[in-house]
């Protein structure tokens, strides 16, 4: 963790709250979860499951859940697919918007089939409930 510009003192009071926990660390993955943001943030090196999300292949993964509400953001910042599947730990019901990139399944285990080729490693959304 980098705390730019963070004292000691701050650092040390940082380090006792323990506000980010690492879930995975390893060759496919690397996850954080921020509990009191709601926020996960996975980086897929290779098709894997961490935090109780599963991606087909390398992507960024980004969950933030507000309410009843759930923001995902995907990206294959290798560029080197055409698709990434993703499967979320988290019911959803319906869509409430998505790019035209992103299909969603809803359900108990919602699945997005992200279509990434050709976005150059850009960023692709669609808000859940």
């Amino acid at each position: 963790m980098l705390l730019p510009g963070a004292s000691a003192a701050a650092t040390a009071v940082w380090s006792h709250s323990r506000p980010v926990r690492i879930v995975a660390n390893d060759a496919t993955a690397q996850a954080v979860e921020v509990s009191r943001q709601g926020l996960t943030a996975v980086n897929f090196w290779a098709a894997a499951t961490a935090a109780g999300i599963t991606a087909s292949g390398p992507a960024s993964v980004l969950i933030q859940r507000r309410g009843e509400e759930l923001s995902v953001a995907v990206a294959d910042p290798s560029r080197t697919q055409t698709t990434v599947t993703v499967e979320l730990p988290f019911p959803v019901s319906r869509v409430v918007t998505a790019d035209p990139t992103v299909s969603v399944t809803p359900g108990r285990r919602p699945v997005l089939t992200v279509t990434v080729g050709g976005s150059r490693g850009h960023t692709h959304t669609a808000t859940l409930s």
